[in-house]
């Protein structure tokens, strides 16, 4: 396809709305019309007290906090206490206290589960990682999110999301050590006075704003009766919040335009500073603004079926949070917010809780994660969904989990007596979602198969997640870096790098830019029961991503229960083509068989049988942290394309870790069918009889499929010919 065609699909992507308004946006902020409109309000002259809240003073802005007239979650972190050791485990409560000493010794929270020296207060414009700086004094209208000057600019925001103060509250809470508000006013002074108001580059970004206006209001009431919190640093904290909503208004045009979790957190943010802040001069507005924008949006990027159209599971936690929090405060205040919002987080909850392992607590790592965690207010994981879920029970009166740490969030936002509320089932997701669940609780599978409407962040078409007792066996790459230098330029968002097929290494959907896609790849799926189980057993499902090559892939999963899986790959079409079938696998112990290609993986005392096995003859490959471990050889191709980007998976934004990519591929002439074969039961062996494929467990079949192979199939895996610890 030309530029022209190309053109028209970028426009087609955003829409013409989107695109007009993104337009606007690049027009003020190149011409310097937006700069100008900056300069005017520099400087905290500009915003204070007696210019953003006339006949207010800040001796009574703090009084109202601290006698409870301001409402807000709760009234005193400190009487949490007991509530928070009740749901802590013995040892837990000292990890709070040692993570707050950690912060005091400059050691601050990334993305969620990353620590990092940045010193105390943050050097904030110094990358962490890297070492790279930004001017402070550099122009936020002239600047893009990376740069071979500084790099990934988000390692660089992160600590102004001021994420340190959740940990700093939970310990003060259980402690009242005064150390630990302390703390973050010396951190409000200093980062006010190295970043004066729309001045320098932590202004950037409305959602950095945004959020920032969330977290200083959760310190402000946690801190509210604490010696620190004098009425001097309160008419601070009050100045930096209004100009951090004003500075979100300026370029809401830019947050529309990407129909994306930006707009929500923005909507949120302008709704908080409203509600919150009333003595403010444009509260109301603020907050008449933020309610608005949230019944345009939330409608618009969930659906009915309550997913998220950014496709993520980590951004539509995100947007449950903020979701949460507008919701809460909003019965606090009788200030109820349109209907549909909350119809709408009812339906986003139902979905993703469905997708959340009972067993470990943890959700698939699909679709794109920037490490965003905003209110970590509970011991637990980075990918363990439970605190939100358990926070969502009770905000939206869903049914409860079962007890645990993760019931602190809950505390904290003033609903921790959610037992005794409703207990009804939660439905499982319908099929138009285009996210397919096969298996029972403790085994099953994700499938993605669906129809975008909203241009796709990620070329994942059939991509199937494994789960077995709360262990992750197949699994998503996950994001790595949206900004980091080549190859990982959100390199984890191609076909390759996930659990489908490959055609003559093309992704499903064509590049345009680092984030967009165009000749979208549709997908349609299907359920099947068998009679008298209670869980569907068989998904099949097909894509036309590579229909312009006249090739389709059709993909079913067959869950054998107490056996495992099988997954057959029917690549139809003409011609001779290199087809490629790849599966990430968690990074345990391993032994590679050479016939069958395939591996057991050993955790602990389970062991897991994987094998793959093609109807013509193909080659096979194991691949870890980017290294090939097990070469390819036969009659598939003789190197692996794009090798540094496979056997990696990143758990969250900025974190790589060792995984197993293993490959099966051949040059051959279509159709081709490979059947991928997972046994979690040592009973059970794998023959080939009258062209059938067979599970079989103390010699009764237990399944079977069509597979007329070429491979010789035998009924156990051979002499391990490799072996790695993880």
């Amino acid at each position: 396809m030309g530029r022209l065609g190309t053109v028209l699909q970028t426009a087609r992507a955003f829409g013409a709305r989107e695109g007009m308004l993104r337009l606007e946006y690049e027009l003020r902020r190149g011409s310097g019309l937006m700069w100008s409109k900056m300069r005017s309000v520099q400087g905290w002259d500009a915003w204070q007290l007696s210019r953003i809240a006339s006949g207010q003073n800040a001796d009574d802005c703090l009084a109202g906090r601290r006698n409870g007239s301001q409402k807000f979650l709760f009234n005193d972190a400190r009487a949490l206490a007991s509530s928070i050791r009740n749901v802590l485990g013995p040892d837990e409560e000292g990890s709070i206290l040692a993570q707050a000493d950690n912060i005091l010794s400059g050691n601050l929270p990334f993305f969620g589960c990353l620590c990092l020296e940045c010193g105390f207060p943050p050097c904030w414009f110094r990358n962490a990682v890297t070492g790279m700086r930004v001017s402070p004094k550099q122009r936020w209208t002239q600047m893009r999110f990376a740069s071979p000057v500084y790099g990934d600019l988000k390692f660089i925001l992160e600590p102004s999301r001021f994420l340190f103060v959740y940990p700093l509250a939970r310990a003060y809470a259980l402690t009242s050590d005064g150390r630990f508000p302390e703390c973050f006013w010396s951190a409000i002074e200093d980062w006010a006075q190295h970043s004066p108001p729309m001045s320098g580059p932590l202004w950037i970004c409305g959602q950095e704003c945004s959020l920032r206006i969330l977290t200083w209001s959760f310190a402000l009431h946690a801190f509210i009766h604490s010696p620190s919190t004098r009425s001097d640093r309160v008419a601070l904290l009050l100045s930096m919040i209004a100009a951090h909503a004003w500075r979100t208004a300026q370029t809401l045009g830019y947050a529309r335009s990407q129909r994306s979790n930006h707009l929500i957190s923005e909507a949120v943010g302008l709704w908080t500073a409203g509600t919150l802040y009333p003595e403010l001069r444009d509260a109301q507005s603020w907050g008449e603004l933020g309610a608005e924008l949230l019944q345009e949006t939330v409608p618009d990027q969930i659906t009915p079926d309550g997913v998220s159209q950014q496709h993520s599971f980590n951004y539509q936690r995100m947007i449950l949070h903020l979701l949460l929090w507008a919701l809460r405060l909003a019965e606090i205040y009788g200030a109820p917010l349109h209907p549909e919002i909350r119809q709408r987080a009812d339906a986003a909850y139902d979905f993703l809780r469905h997708w959340v392992d009972p067993s470990s607590g943890c959700a698939p790592n699909y679709g794109s994660d920037d490490g965003s965690l905003i209110f970590p207010l509970a011991k637990a994981a980075y990918r363990d969904f439970r605190p939100l879920l358990q926070l969502g029970a009770s905000v939206l009166n869903r049914p409860k989990l079962q007890s645990g740490p993760w019931d602190e969030a809950a505390i904290w936002f003033g609903v921790e007596s959610a037992t005794g509320r409703q207990t009804q089932a939660i439905a499982p997701p319908s099929t138009e979602t285009g996210y397919f669940h096969v298996g029972d609780e403790t085994s099953w599978a994700m499938i993605r198969a669906g129809r975008y409407t909203r241009r796709p962040f990620q070329a994942d078409q059939l991509h199937v997640d494994l789960w077995w007792r709360g262990l992750n066996l197949a699994r998503d790459s996950g994001t790595y870096l949206y900004n980091g230098p080549s190859p990982w330029n959100n390199a984890l968002a191609r076909t390759s790098v996930h659990n489908t097929i490959t055609v003559d290494c093309r992704d499903q959907m064509r590049r345009a830019s680092r984030f967009l896609w165009v000749d979208w790849a549709q997908a349609t799926g299907r359920l099947y029961e068998e009679p008298g189980q209670q869980y569907p057993s068989r998904f099949e499902g097909e894509h036309d991503g590579y229909w312009r090559a006249g090739i389709k892939h059709r993909r079913s999963v067959h869950w054998v229960r107490d056996a495992g899986w099988m997954i057959l790959d029917d690549v139809q079409g003409g011609g001779a083509h290199d087809v490629r079938l790849h599966w990430l696998l968690a990074d345990f112990l391993f032994e590679i068989s050479a016939s069958p290609f395939g591996v057991a993986l050993t955790c602990g005392k389970e062991r897991i049988r994987w094998t793959v096995h093609a109807t013509v003859p193909g080659a096979g490959g194991i691949i870890r942290a980017g290294e090939q471990i097990w070469p390819i050889g036969g009659s598939g191709s003789s190197d692996l394309k794009g090798i540094s980007q496979l056997g990696w998976e990143a758990p969250t934004y900025g974190a790589l870790q060792p995984a197993l990519s293993l490959i099966y591929q051949t040059r051959s002439p279509l159709p081709v069918r490979f059947a991928t074969v997972v046994l979690t039961d040592d009973r059970c062996e794998l023959e080939t009889k009258n062209g059938r494929l067979i599970i079989v467990r103390d010699r009764k079949e237990v399944h079977n499929v069509d597979f007329p192979s070429h491979v010789e199939v035998s009924r156990t895996l051979e002499t391990p010919v490799a072996m790695s610890h993880a």
